[in-house]
């Protein structure tokens, strides 16, 4: 009984510690605007419900509060060399796939269908969603972006999309800004596990 019981405090511990670690800078989603005192980043761009800092690694990490609690956070890679380690997750800005982000999670999680890829005249943009199995219901969104000049096809375009940005957010307001309508993966869908 004692085992089971502290098997179960274990486990129990371990997920509440994969749960905190689901941040960016210690930030987390749904916590009080006020934590934006403690990022001590450069602030390059402000408006009245975001604030954008320039990370130690040359990159761009932007917040987006709603009724004084955060609920948007991005991280988006400058193309620098010494900027490829994002605020959150394993993955690598520039280096990982979006084939390698599908083959970690086990599916391409969902696009929202009034937010899907799109060109422009250099690259080509795919977003891609992703649940987090936490109590806290945090969307984890890759952004990948291959150039237009790679003339990628069918076959080689998720190996070709490379990372350029991760999203933590809010569910129900990244529905606000993307819309409600979903495209979910056919026969793959499942939440991911905290702790990528």
């Amino acid at each position: 009984m004692k085992i089971l019981l502290l098997s179960l405090l274990l486990t129990g511990t371990a997920f509440s510690s994969a749960s905190s670690d689901i941040s960016m800078l210690g930030i987390k989603i749904h916590e009080n605007a006020s934590a934006l005192k403690n990022v001590k980043l450069e602030v390059v761009a402000k408006e009245k419900t975001m604030m954008k800092f320039r990370t130690a690694n040359g990159n761009d990490f932007s917040v987006t509060t709603k009724n004084g609690k955060i609920v948007y956070m991005e991280n988006d890679w400058l193309q620098g060399e010494s900027g490829k380690t994002p605020l959150f997750s394993n993955f690598r800005f520039g280096e990982t796939s979006l084939h390698d982000i599908r083959k970690a999670f086990g599916t391409n999680g969902f696009t929202h269908k009034n937010h899907e890829a799109f060109s422009t005249d250099k690259e080509v943009i795919e977003f891609n969603c992703f649940e987090i199995d936490s109590p806290n219901k945090e969307i984890f969104a890759t952004v990948t972006t291959v150039p237009i000049a790679a003339k990628v096809n069918e076959e080689n375009v998720a190996d070709s999309l490379k990372l350029a940005a991760v999203i933590l957010c809010d569910k129900a307001y990244l529905d606000e800004i993307w819309g409600k309508q979903k495209l979910y993966d056919s026969g793959n869908y499942k939440k991911i596990k905290p702790g990528f």
